[in-house]
């Protein structure tokens, strides 16, 4: 009886010999398969976002215009960001945006964004001594450097360089909400894969004399493109 029922499934395997090596060579193409498909979804950038010492800071400042009777200001901030690949796959640094809280009702908790880097008029800059420190941009050219930016980060790899931005004319509560002379931002960074990775950051707020101790034209990009603007239209009349 034992041997009878030994011998009944060898005698269907050698029956449906074809079958089995079918069967097998399907099994072996889903494994191999499902094996790839893990391993892509395992091979990712992980972007960590660092702030480094040197020019990272916001300022607002008046800027000797008024707005239904109320004095105009305009806020600039910059951080000098450091970017770590801590992933399994490289990508390239696509976009890199800004948010921070006011004094306006709606921005009191949720992220007042500013969506688009300003261009920088001048490199950010320190003296030590006889010699002058220079801090790269993030993906903006320096003037005084020889040095191209460089946004693509293998798997270990990490970038650093000054991220700036300048908000448009406001007035009223249109300003960062400030704690102690600090101010909160969130810097939030999108990959080739469409990702976002994003930190939380306490910064200082400086006056526009400190400020322009790194940069001697900050805060004075939206003024010079307004006087580009304005110089055709002079022109013209």
């Amino acid at each position: 009886m034992l041997l009878s029922w030994l011998e009944s499934p060898r005698q269907w395997s050698n029956d449906n010999a074809g079958f089995l090596a079918l069967l097998l060579f399907l099994v072996t193409v889903a494994l191999g398969w499902a094996s790839g498909v893990f391993r892509s979804l395992r091979r990712r950038p992980l972007l960590r976002l660092d702030v480094n010492p040197g020019p990272t800071f916001a300022c607002t400042f008046g800027t000797g215009n008024q707005y239904k009777g109320h004095e105009a200001h305009r806020t600039a901030f910059c951080i000098y960001l450091a970017i770590t690949n801590r992933g399994t796959a490289p990508t390239d640094i696509i976009e890199v945006t800004l948010g921070y809280h006011n004094y306006t009702p709606k921005y009191t908790f949720l992220w007042c964004w500013l969506e688009h880097q300003t261009v920088a008029l001048a490199d950010f800059q320190v003296s030590l001594g006889e010699h002058t420190k220079i801090y790269p941009f993030l993906t903006q050219m320096n003037q005084l450097l020889p040095t191209t930016p460089d946004t693509y980060l293998q798997e270990g790899r990490q970038t650093r360089g000054v991220v700036y931005f300048e908000q448009l004319e406001a007035w009223g509560g249109w300003l960062p909400r400030v704690k102690a002379r600090e101010t909160k931002v969130k810097v939030r960074v999108m990959d080739a894969y469409g990702r976002q990775h994003s930190e939380v950051f306490r910064i200082p707020i400086v006056t526009l004399e400190d400020a322009r101790k790194y940069n001697p034209l900050f805060g004075a990009t939206f003024d010079a493109l307004q006087s580009a603007r304005q110089q055709p239209e002079q022109a013209d009349a």
